[in-house]
């Protein structure tokens, strides 16, 4: 089937990138795989987009995860964080490369192990039946705000020490700190500070009466005289990385999950009647709709990608939520079936910066479902599809999910 020819300049804030658009993503894989996109600050940006050159990118160490590197880059107007708080929020190992990322991952990783995962399990189950018990009582609502976000909010706060008294506004800080619209930049900027404050606050609290919990652990390791350990900057902005991350993404995941099921009324019934595609479901959820579109990175030198020669100190965006779609690697892309089972998308990246908390987030989705439509066999969405609002571009999820059950 031949697609309408693209304009000759993508603009990511446009609307081609902000209605359907996986349509839009089609069509550059067909026309223009590695393309030039005008970002939001009005400057042009490389975007890759196949399966294969995307994977690629994802491990090329030429392709730097570090913007301090871009020495024309400005990171405050850049990112939304306040000048004087750069440093602390960019000093973890999602911005970092090696050798400081393999150090900050190790460090982090003796603590965030699989076997602390796995213990919290049975706990993801105890908070997800009680927040749908709760939400059963009112007849009908949101699910995203009455299930979708709590449940990771209070999953992370809990393998934190976060305080109760402190969630909610952990809740409303961490979804301001990734949106991406410009139009937001001085409330973000008043989050970030909160959140900054916050964090070194509880860290300080952590110090004094330590807990059994991720941060404590981390602090104790900071604190530690033995070999190598974080710094303070280092401990602060991976107490950020881990809250923001940990809970956004997991939102995304859960609120799309439920709507992917709920609009694909063949798929749902399919998931209710074997509960042994649970996992193949939610890699599907996963790979069809990316909780995060895109990623970036920054180019050391020039390379190729793609076939296309981009330059030394090039922004390059890189496209997960396409490449997911890539009919090169997915038979039938743009169908969404729960019975898939191929767990080779890229939602959670690939190489050295492979998402440290995906092991979590699969759990809280494969517990979250389960109870979800055993509870409520006759949910339903309660507005018509495209009355839904989402976020977009780099954070894909519905802001609001009304549903009923009869």
């Amino acid at each position: 089937m031949n697609q309408p020819h693209l304009p000759e300049v993508l603009d990511l804030s446009g609307e081609l990138f902000h209605t359907d658009q996986y349509a839009t993503y089609r069509e550059i894989l067909e026309q223009r795989p590695v393309t030039k996109v005008r970002f939001y600050d009005g400057s042009f940006v490389w975007l890759v987009n196949r399966y294969e050159d995307v994977r690629a990118a994802l491990s090329d160490d030429r392709l730097s995860n570090d913007p301090t590197k871009q020495s024309d880059i400005d990171l405050s107007a850049a990112t939304g964080i306040p000048a004087d708080l750069v440093e602390y929020f960019q000093r973890n190992m999602f911005r970092s490369d090696e050798p400081d990322h393999g150090r900050l991952r190790k460090l982090v990783s003796r603590e965030f192990t699989m076997r602390r995962i796995n213990a919290l399990r049975p706990r993801i189950q105890e908070i997800a039946e009680d927040l749908v018990e709760k939400f059963a009582a009112t007849g009908g609502g949101d699910l995203v705000a009455a299930l979708a976000r709590p449940l990771p909010l209070t999953v992370m706060c809990e393998l934190l020490g976060v305080p109760e008294e402190d969630r909610t506004d952990f809740q409303i800080w961490s979804s301001h700190v990734v949106e991406s619209d410009p139009t937001f930049a001085e409330r973000n900027a008043v989050s970030y500070r909160s959140l900054f404050e916050c964090i070194r606050s509880l860290i300080h609290r952590r110090r004094d009466e330590p807990g059994d919990d991720l941060l404590s652990a981390l602090v104790a390791l900071r604190d530690s005289g033995d070999g190598d350990r974080l710094s303070e900057d280092e401990l602060i902005s991976t107490a950020f990385l881990l809250l923001v991350a940990g809970i956004e993404t997991t939102v995304n995941v859960l609120g799309t999950g439920s709507f992917l099921l709920l609009s694909h009324a063949d798929q749902l019934a399919r998931l209710r009647a074997d509960d042994g595609l649970s996992g193949s479901a939610v890699e599907e959820i996963l790979r069809y709709m990316a909780p995060i579109e895109m990623t970036t990175r920054h180019t050391l030198e020039p390379v190729e990608i793609g076939g296309a020669s981009i330059d030394a100190q090039s922004t390059v965006l890189i496209n997960l939520a396409a490449a997911n779609r890539d009919p090169a690697r997915f038979p039938d892309p743009q169908s969404f079936r729960v019975d898939r089972n191929d767990g080779s998308h890229l939602t959670f990246g690939h190489g050295i910066h492979y998402c440290l908390g995906a092991a979590l987030a699969r759990a809280e989705a494969e517990v979250f479902f389960d109870v979800l439509l055993k509870r409520f066999p006759t949910l339903e969405l309660a507005v018509p599809t495209e009355e839904l609002t989402w976020r977009h571009v780099f954070m894909r999820g519905p802001l609001e999910l009304p549903v009923s059950w009869r």
